[in-house]
């Protein structure tokens, strides 16, 4: 774990708020100078606790409008049947996130789709298919009460 100075904390959470800020804005944010704001972001970025940068995009705005939870269940725990699980889920463009969990369930998938019809057709017709499931059960998100925000620095 990288030790984090209060000035990187500041520049983490300015970061995160805005990936977009220009490096005068964000050292005038933080109380710094330019330079040494600079150099902070790229030894955060070289330490790997910035990963990159993106655009929080709206799903609803893109016609997903559904968002559910799939629980997955595999038949054996061996590598080779999970590592094949991993890559086949990578795959698949609904899947925008995949957790191995412990509990009832072995993954947890968050996936997206336009509609609950296309959302069977990828249950029924690109998940179920996979090798080796033995179940899949899935929550509806019915409201989004406090949705993705950055991570607590």
């Amino acid at each position: 774990m990288t030790e984090l100075e209060p000035e990187d904390i500041l520049i983490l959470r300015a970061l995160q708020d805005n990936g977009r800020i220009t490096n005068a804005e964000l050292a005038e944010t933080v109380g710094m100078s330019a330079s040494p704001c600079w150099r902070r972001v790229r030894r955060l970025e070289a330490d790997g606790v910035i990963r990159g940068y993106s655009a929080r995009l709206s799903r609803r705005a893109l016609g997903l409008g559904v968002l559910a939870y799939v629980s997955v269940e595999i038949a054996d725990h061996n590598d080779a049947l999970t590592r094949a699980f991993e890559d086949a889920v990578a795959g698949l463009d609904e899947v925008i996130a995949c957790h191995q969990v412990t509990g009832g369930a072995d993954y947890i998938l968050t996936v997206v789709s336009q509609d609950l019809d296309s959302y069977a057709d990828f249950a029924n017709k690109r998940l179920r298919p996979i090798a080796g499931i033995k179940s899949i059960s899935t929550s509806f998100v019915l409201k989004e009460a406090k949705p993705q925000s950055g991570l607590p620095v």
